[in-house]
């Protein structure tokens, strides 16, 4: 007599699980890509070919929900302005001191950056914000003029007007970059500089991977933001995507942290946070520039 077979049949896959397991890598192309971290139901995936982390949601094409409906003045204060002071001073001593010339921060946000290069007498700063409610706060609080709503493709600039063009955390949202870095390097003038910021996922995924082992998944901690950061950045797999829209030459350098933790100016936390820091640029100069423990900051020269 044949003997029934107790082992448990596959769970079919569903719709989302197989559209995601096809979905192909924004560096290299691959499809073969596996599970790497599980954040509120939402799956972050690694790229078995490059490495390259990217979330399966299904988010914007133009991210726009950041700010929500209005800005706390508690908020706006303590994280966008006082706790970003630090590396705007050191961004300014690098590439902004005693030049001149014309810079567009694209995502300003509520546009404290904005500000902080407009003190500076022989710089033009333009500002773009997909946020009406953001950029409502800079006209209205700060007093610029120079600050605009929409999408920065729908601008109308005329191409090679800027020096500079920042990115402030604004990369890691984008679904779909190369279209948008394309059109930037558009705007910049030869020999133009693109800077941006964003999180390095070779810390990224640890750090979130031991905040899951110690306080499980809790709504009010961060992990790796999977329903707004669409794409994850390690060094290498940041330099093929620029240098791919038209950039030549890409650098990695180092500026202080943001001097608060998790929206809280906690003295012991940001502490840490600059031991972090200090540490990662020494490791980062020993290595002649190949082990990077920080935050990514890319200075990238146009074509």
């Amino acid at each position: 007599m044949k003997q029934l077979s107790l082992k448990a049949k596959p769970k079919p896959q569903s719709l989302l699980e197989q559209m995601n397991m096809n979905k192909s890598c924004l560096i290299c192309g691959s499809n073969q890509h596996q599970v790497a971290f599980r954040e509120f139901e939402v799956d972050i995936r690694r790229c078995r070919a490059c490495g390259h982390l990217f979330s399966t949601y299904p988010g914007q094409k133009d991210y726009s929900d950041y700010w929500g409906e209005g800005v706390t003045e508690a908020e706006a204060q303590l994280w966008w302005d006082k706790a970003h002071q630090r590396v705007y001073d050191s961004f300014c001593r690098k590439f902004i001191s005693g030049k001149k010339g014309k810079l567009l921060d694209v995502g300003c946000g509520l546009g404290y950056f904005v500000k902080k290069v407009s003190s500076y007498p022989d710089w033009e700063v333009y500002g773009y914000e997909i946020s009406p409610a953001a950029v409502n706060y800079a006209k209205q609080n700060l007093g610029l003029k120079n600050v605009f709503a929409g999408r920065v493709e729908d601008s109308k600039f005329p191409a090679k007007s800027f020096d500079i063009i920042t990115l402030w955390d604004v990369l890691e949202h984008i679904a779909e970059p190369d279209p948008f870095l394309s059109y930037l390097s558009s705007l910049l003038k030869e020999e133009g500089i693109l800077f941006l910021h964003t999180p390095n996922n070779v810390i990224q995924l640890p750090k979130a991977r031991l905040k899951k082992m110690l306080k499980g998944m809790n709504p009010q901690t961060h992990y790796l933001e999977a329903k707004d950061h669409m794409h994850l950045y390690s060094m290498k797999n940041l330099k093929k995507l620029l240098q791919r829209n038209f950039f030549a030459t890409v650098e990695f350098i180092h500026l202080p942290p943001i001097q608060a933790v998790s929206g809280q100016a906690k003295r012991l936390p940001i502490l840490i946070k600059n031991f972090w820091y200090l540490l990662s640029l020494g490791l980062f100069n020993i290595s002649f520039s190949q082990l990077n423990l920080d935050n990514l900051f890319a200075v990238a020269k146009k074509k």
